[in-house]
Formats: C-alpha cells, structure tokens, sequence
C-alpha cells in the first residue's frame, strides 16, 4: 500500500464537487471523497476490500478443485458458481464440467456461453477452449476464421498448444504466419511442434566465420539465400519432383533461413540424415556453419 501507484482526477458537477483516484495497478477500484485525502483513504479501504475478497475466492478456488479431483462434483459446481460472477477461471472451470458432463447434464451451448464470458475478459485458456469449439463445430458452426482468431489470443499469451493449431491451421494459407508460430511452438517444447517442424544447424561447430557475408546488407544476403536455393538446390530436389521455397530470412550474428517444402520430398522431415541435412550442406557450402535452418 505504501508504494500506491495512482492517477486521480478533480471533478465539478450537479451533484457536488470532489476527487476520483483510482489504483494504476487494479483500475477498477476507486477511492471518491470531497478532498484528495478522503478519497485516498476511500480507495485505500476498497483496496483493502478487494484484496480481502480475492484471498477469499483462492481459497475457495482451492477448495473447489480439491472437491473435484476427489470426484465430489456437486460441492466443486457450488462453489465454482459462486464464484463465476466475476472469476473468469471459475467460469473456465464451470464451463468444463458442462462440456464433460461431471456432475451436470452435459450442456454444451451452457459451457460456450461461460467460455465466451471467461475470453472476453482475457482467459486465454478460455479462448483456445473456443477456438477448439469452431475448429471442430462443437455447439457451433464450424468457422475456421473464428478458430483462428480465437487461438491468435491464445497462441499470444504464449499457449504452446495454441501456437500449434495456428502453425497447422495457417500452413496453406499464410505460411509465414504458420512457421512463426510453429517456431515459437517448438521452442516452447511443444513435442508434436518438434515433430513436425524440421530444425537444423551445426553451429555449435562453426569454426570459420564468412565474414564477407555478414559485411552484405540484409537484402543481399536474402538474394543470395534465393540463388543457392535456385542454383544448388533446384536441380537436385526437381529429380524427385520436389523443391523449397524461402520463406523468410532473418540476418544478424547466426542467420536464420525459413524454407517451405514443395511438392514430393521424401524424407525431408528426417533432419540432418535425410533431405534436411542435403540442404544444409548446401548453405553451408557457400556461407557457413553457423546458420540455423527451419523446414515447414
């Protein structure tokens, strides 16, 4: 309480004159009175209040999810009513017990609405909960524009599994969407990322730096990354009816190149035994070891 951050305003109109302060750090508490230091102890007890209330809500939060991974599912409902008025993981959790049907009829269109009321004040899990809801025309339509937007939410405050389905769901329609989020996936740890991403480098054993390379400005560095990708790599993978496209290109101290596979390419998805390691030969060849390669 000693170090308050706030912001406060003096205001005049029919009904009296006086001061509004509110906490910069939780701006819907608010402290009135008719001289600044009313209203700051005003805000002061509020504070007080709230913070009461919200130690209050964990502890019966804690009580709710004991109740239900004992499988007292009536006591967990209660509770997580009670609270679902204005706890958005209440209402996530509520939500869940009406999607699985745990002590409740199952009601999905109940779950949707306590899903949405939970994401539009934020909850991210509640917004890849929906986003899997359209995805996969649960209750709803399906929309993959909704799923989208819905993971987006998620996949931004940093959900791995959300990065995921965005990578997936972008892959054919804004590929560089699709590999920003299914590099951040996979540098997350997200396995089924790993899977699927294809990630090679031997940095780690860069000796000799190309530094004529690194003196070009970024745009001749991409024009090159394009003609070892049209004179080196074109004509083999074309034997087997395949290829690459750059997706984008990152400059700086160790390169990052993002490649999209094109038509058949076996064994791309291998690493460095296979195509992947081909390819990085072949960058390598030109500039050097320390270049880190993704393959989508």
């Amino acid at each position: 309480m000693d170090e308050l951050r706030t912001h406060y305003h003096y205001f005049s109109n029919e009904e009296g004159d006086g001061y509004e302060i509110y906490s910069c750090d939780i701006p819907e508490v608010k402290g009135f009175g008719e001289t600044y230091d009313e209203a700051m102890a005003d805000l002061r007890n509020n504070l007080k209040r709230y913070q009461e209330k919200k130690m209050e809500a964990q502890s019966l939060m804690e009580t709710a999810i004991l109740a239900y991974d004992a499988k007292d599912y009536p006591k967990a409902k209660a509770i997580w009513e009670r609270l679902s008025s204005t706890d958005t993981d209440a209402m996530v959790n509520l939500g869940t017990m009406y999607v699985k049907g745990f002590g409740v009829a199952k009601n999905i269109e109940t779950a949707f609405a306590l899903f949405n009321r939970a994401a539009e004040q934020g909850h991210e899990v509640a917004s890849f909960y929906l986003g899997g809801m359209y995805e996969n025309a649960i209750g709803v339509n399906a929309s993959k524009s909704e799923s989208i937007r819905y993971y987006t939410v998620a996949a931004e405050a940093n959900m791995p599994t959300a990065q995921l389905k965005l990578g997936i769901l972008l892959r054919n329609d804004d590929v560089y969407e699709s590999m920003k989020w299914m590099i951040r996936a996979a540098h997350a740890g997200e396995s089924q990322a790993h899977s699927l991403l294809t990630y090679v480098s031997n940095q780690s054993t860069a000796n000799d730096i190309n530094v004529a390379f690194r003196m070009m400005d970024e745009s001749s560095q991409r024009a090159k990354i394009e003609s070892i990708i049209t004179e080196n790599l074109a004509p083999i993978l074309a034997s087997d009816g395949g290829g690459v496209e750059l997706v984008h290109y990152i400059g700086g101290d160790t390169p990052e190149i993002w490649l999209r596979y094109l038509g058949a390419c076996s064994g791309c998805h291998l690493g460095p035994t296979s195509t992947a390691g081909m390819i990085l030969e072949q960058f390598e060849s030109v500039i050097d070891k320390k270049i880190v390669i993704y393959l989508w």
